[in-house]
């Protein structure tokens, strides 16, 4: 039994002190006097546990909901933007900055991406993007596209991942001993960076939300957005493999061309898919 509940704990990663049951006892005061940590059940000789690391743990009135919620969301936001400007200059620094083990000084590339998925989503929403386009209302076909594009605009905003991932693997994974893992986290960070451009390139239409700019808006962003996102790869990719433009240029722009290859790919076979959603 003992090596049962062993393996249970490695497979989920709990510890076996914390995975015991709370005993019967009456919630009081005297229950978080006790120097005990509440949360592996080790003694408490400072204001932290010295084996898990916890606060010492006291009853919880409402200031303390509202300071912890409070610092929570503060870490949060601090952490993230802290992380934004960072990758806004340097992209493929932070990516191998994080590889190499510095970690608590940036936000995790998956809790930074879902963050920024979630926030481009309600951007969408409220301006109503998809909403706008030609012969709007007009078409019950087209009118079922843009419905299901919003759908499933989580997985298109992901899309980049797949073609910077490729670019990078293909042609330059011999450099500097990456595996995939970790060049798959330079793909979410500068994904991520790229979702934040598409962000402030949409503010203006929560601004000015009328049929005619933001067709025009759409129109005009099929020109820059595309080399926005191509510059930010290139950067990222020169600075995370330490790419020497002189030596190193042919490399560099055969892995942005498969990256313009496969992203455009991706998006068409995207479009495929919505297509045949709506017609079946």
């Amino acid at each position: 039994m003992p090596n049962f509940r062993r393996r249970i704990a490695d497979i989920f990663r709990v510890d076996p002190a914390t995975a015991q049951p709370m005993p019967d006892v009456t919630v009081t005061d005297a229950w978080f006097a006790q120097e005990v940590c509440r949360n592996c059940a080790a003694t408490l000789t400072t204001p932290h546990c010295g084996s898990c690391g916890q606060k010492a743990a006291q009853r919880f009135v409402w200031r303390d909901i509202r300071t912890e919620s409070w610092d929570r969301i503060r870490f949060f936001e601090i952490q993230s933007v802290r992380t934004l400007l960072r990758l806004l200059v340097a992209p493929g620094v932070v990516a191998r900055d994080y590889v190499l083990g510095r970690r608590t000084a940036y936000m995790h590339p998956l809790k930074l991406l879902v963050a920024l998925v979630a926030l481009l989503v309600l951007l969408l929403v409220a301006n109503q993007y998809f909403g706008h386009y030609g012969y709007a209302g007009r078409d019950a076909v087209v009118d079922r596209m843009a419905q299901r594009v919003m759908a499933y605009a989580n997985w298109s905003f992901s899309l980049g991942i797949v073609a910077i991932f490729a670019g990078a693997w293909i042609m330059l994974r011999k450099r500097l001993g990456y595996n995939m893992v970790e060049i798959s986290i330079l793909a979410i960070y500068c994904q991520s960076i790229i979702l934040a451009i598409i962000m402030i390139n949409l503010l203006p239409t929560l601004i000015w939300r009328s049929a005619d700019f933001i067709l025009w808006h759409k129109a005009a962003s099929q020109y820059y957005i595309p080399a926005v996102k191509l510059l930010i790869v290139a950067f990222a990719y020169r600075q995370f493999f330490l790419l020497d433009l002189k030596s190193d240029w042919r490399k560099l722009f055969s892995a942005c061309l498969i990256y313009a290859g496969i992203n455009w790919a991706l998006l068409r076979l995207y479009a495929l898919v919505i297509l045949w959603l709506v017609s079946r």
